[in-house]
């Protein structure tokens, strides 16, 4: 039976030819026009009647090596198929290697499929801009996708960073907004029962928080295992993490005036801020300087864990390794995920978030450039398809709050369950943790086997509380943050936003940013363990010069020129 799907269309909609017009392009395969009287564009579904008649799209899908059900048997895809009567062939690809299969894909003229469900990025869709390959994908929103069209009319910023160089779209968009969670790094956090122990207070400052390191590090066995083990502060100098958790070093820039910016996420971007409206590079700010001169005189009063130099396993710091165990050992870190790694739920308990504090030149703190609009072009439409209008009323359904939700996180009846206040509620065990159906030994394992991920999709700060609940996993990690300063830093701090960038700037930067990346790793490093800051500050400018630091700036002040002309259009309409 047809049923009217949440929003109702505009009657002008109804009455719209479903040969592509108004800048919808129609792909170069030819279209039947028998199959295509069969698809529905009206808001109600199923999107095709009689979907018996209608040959399966070929649909190009990148997998996870922990799932095993076939693509078209996870649950979201057999309930989506339900609901739409589309069917796909699904070309499966394994995430290994599967950029190299692309590449070859488009450099060798191969067939194309119909779409992608995932895989294609803002650096593919500029690498491949003039080559015909991407389908434009604002006349499709505009013409049939209304949930998503009513999105990217509520956050224009979406469509400006959505919005490549020759003012197009390309794709659908995959978006997570988690109240800000990936827009500032994870907790900075103390062990507040060592604090009492040593009868100080929450620091407020840095000079009190250099004597909180001080106290913990003359205390003796602040832990009561018998063993001299205890470390004062821990920091991941050589980890590059996802949003700039584990080197918390960049905390305390802002402290000596003038905020560091460090994400992994978006690492091209790292040491770039906007102030006043340029692209300014922070690493050569005296703040620098200064925080460099801190963390030596932390590091020669044996303040600071001496692993902190070291190369941990998986990319993360030497130190998680120490925070699994029944007592803690740390005194101060950065985390992402304190719920997930420390692991000893008593241990656990006795962190809390470290405020923001107060130095000689502003705050501690900072703000990651990256955006919870995490990809751009998640879905995207190739040049080839016959019936574009179809994967786009597909898609715009897969942004209805409720299945968004499941298909960002996982099935109504695997991961979720429905209350009896309507409300999506995460199947959880007595210990807080997602319940776990056989053979799956992992929420991980769990989730990948019930729906096919990240394509495009929108979880947006309203649902929570209306349609599902906040992420179990994330509620110490958010609290953290903002116990941390997070709003305050995201009202002070404009970020370098995700942006698509011409392929010229991609080489430019490509070229520049890693020397300069190198550069400023090597002397921070030299700067803690050494002391040797003032000799070398100039050398160190000198350097970044010659690397062309004042050309990766300018390459990101041009793209960043656009998002705002293209925001500012998205405002207007």
């Amino acid at each position: 039976m047809k049923q009217n799907f949440l929003l109702c269309l505009a009657p002008a909609l109804a009455a719209l030819a479903l040969t592509a017009c108004g800048g919808a392009q129609a792909g170069k395969r030819a279209a039947d026009p028998a199959l295509r009287a069969l698809i529905n564009l009206d808001g109600t579904l199923p999107i095709i009647r009689e979907a018996e008649k209608f040959p399966p799209l070929k649909m190009f899908y990148i997998t996870s090596p922990v799932r095993v059900v076939p693509v078209q048997d996870l649950a979201m895809n057999r309930k989506l198929a339900g609901l739409t009567g589309a069917a796909f062939d699904w070309e499966v690809v394994p995430g290994e290697g599967a950029g190299e299969k692309l590449n070859l894909m488009f450099a060798s003229g191969s067939a194309l499929p119909d779409a992608f469900w995932n895989g294609i990025g803002p650096g593919m869709v500029s690498q491949y801009l003039d080559q015909d390959i991407f389908l434009p994908t604002e006349g499709l929103i505009e013409q049939y996708m209304p949930r998503l069209r009513a999105i990217l009319e509520k956050h224009p910023e979406y469509r400006a960073a959505a919005t490549a160089p020759d003012g197009h779209m390309y794709g659908f968009p995959y978006i997570e907004e988690m109240k800000g969670l990936v827009l500032t790094p994870g907790p900075f956090i103390i062990n507040t029962e060592w604090l009492r122990k040593v009868g100080k207070e929450m620091p407020a400052t840095v000079d009190e928080f250099t004597g909180v390191l001080r106290a913990f590090r003359d205390a003796g066995d602040l832990n009561g295992n018998g063993l001299a083990d205890e470390i004062p502060y821990s920091v991941g100098f050589t980890v590059h993490d996802a949003f700039g958790s584990y080197n918390t070093f960049h905390q305390f820039t802002g402290a000596f005036g003038q905020a560091d910016s460090y994400c992994g996420g978006n690492g091209v971007a790292d040491h770039l801020r906007v102030i006043d409206g340029r692209v300014v590079f922070t690493a050569l700010d005296p703040a620098y300087r200064e925080t460099a001169r801190y963390f030596h005189m932390l590091n020669k009063e044996k303040l600071i864990d001496a692993d902190s130099f070291a190369p941990g396993p998986n990319g993360l710091p030497l130190y998680t390794n120490r925070i699994t165990g029944s007592e803690a050992v740390v005194g101060v870190m950065g985390l992402w995920a304190p719920a997930n790694e420390i692991t000893d739920p008593g241990v656990r308990r006795q962190y809390a978030a470290l405020p923001r504090m107060a130095g000689p030149g502003g705050k501690t703190g900072f703000v990651l450039n990256f955006s919870e609009m995490q990809d751009t072009s998640m879905v995207a439409i190739t040049t080839e398809c016959a019936y574009p209008e179809l994967i786009a009323a597909y898609v715009d359904l897969c942004y209805e709050p409720e299945l968004s939700i499941t298909l960002n996180w996982g099935a109504e009846g695997v991961i979720y369950e429905k209350g009896a206040d309507g409300m999506l509620h995460f199947r959880l065990d007595a210990d807080n943790n997602i319940k776990l159906i056989a053979p799956y030994k992992t929420f991980g394992e769990l989730r990948e086997n019930s729906t096919p991920g990240r394509g495009g999709l929108a979880v947006l700060n309203e649902y929570y509380g209306a349609v599902a609940d906040y992420t179990w996993d994330a509620v110490d990690l958010l609290e953290g943050q903002i116990a941390g300063g997070k709003y305050e830093l995201l009202a002070e701090y404009t970020p370098v936003p995700k942006m698509i960038l011409t392929q010229e700037e991609q080489m430019r930067i490509s070229r520049i940013q890693p020397s300069i990346a190198d550069i400023v790793d090597r002397y921070t490093v030299q700067w803690v363990l050494d002391g040797n800051i003032d000799a070398t500050w100039d050398h160190y400018r000198a350097e970044l010069e010659a690397a062309g630091v004042a050309d990766l700036a300018a390459a990101f002040q041009g793209a960043y020129e656009r998002y705002l002309a293209a925001r500012e259009k998205a405002m207007a309409k």
